[in-house]
């Protein structure tokens, strides 16, 4: 009998097992975009646009929305005090009335469709995709994994070139200033 309960108990244990890992894997993902989130945020606050908006800042996710929830709760804070509104939109060519356009690393063909229009707009362009070139034209801020911590670059250039910018304190924290 109680080599049948150990058995029963190690079977258990090992259908649970995949379970646990899984549930682990997600609450990585989830830490990882609420981490995410926060620097967006923070680029947004130490980033200055040409014309402040009247009363919103638009915040847009291109593509596939890796955030869910956790870009959305930035729609409860304010920037410049003014509110922060949250958009996805499908297409690059969908970004006028953006603010801040966030492009995950999956979109970088979207992106492109549609990164001529951008150096004409004051968006500050953010993207996770870990090598940033000439494929990304106008990404002015590369979010970098580096082991368990989070890093960025900075393409000043990109920035100033539509009336964007960075705030000194941004600058010093940069892993990279082109």
């Amino acid at each position: 009998m109680g080599s049948r309960l150990l058995a029963g108990l190690t079977i258990a244990l090992a259908l649970l097992l995949p379970a646990m890992s899984l549930c682990a894997q997600e609450n990585t993902a989830n830490n990882e975009y609420a981490v995410k989130a926060a620097f967006v945020y923070n680029f947004a606050l130490y980033t200055e646009w040409p014309v402040v908006p009247l009363t919103t800042y638009n915040f847009c996710i291109l593509g596939k929305d890796p955030f869910g929830a956790r870009f959305d709760a930035l729609a409860l804070k304010t920037l410049q005090g003014k509110a922060i509104q949250i958009h996805r939109i499908a297409s690059s060519h969908d970004v006028k009335s953006c603010h801040l356009l966030f492009v995950p690393a999956r979109e970088q063909e979207n992106y492109q469709r549609g990164a001529s229009t951008l150096s004409q707009q004051a968006i500050l362009t953010i993207t996770d995709a870990t090598q940033v070139d000439e494929r990304w034209p106008m990404i002015m801020i590369s979010l970098v994994a580096e082991g368990e911590r989070y890093t960025f670059d900075i393409n000043q250039a990109a920035a100033k070139l539509v009336g964007l910018t960075f705030s000194s304190k941004l600058l010093r924290l940069a892993r990279s200033v082109r």
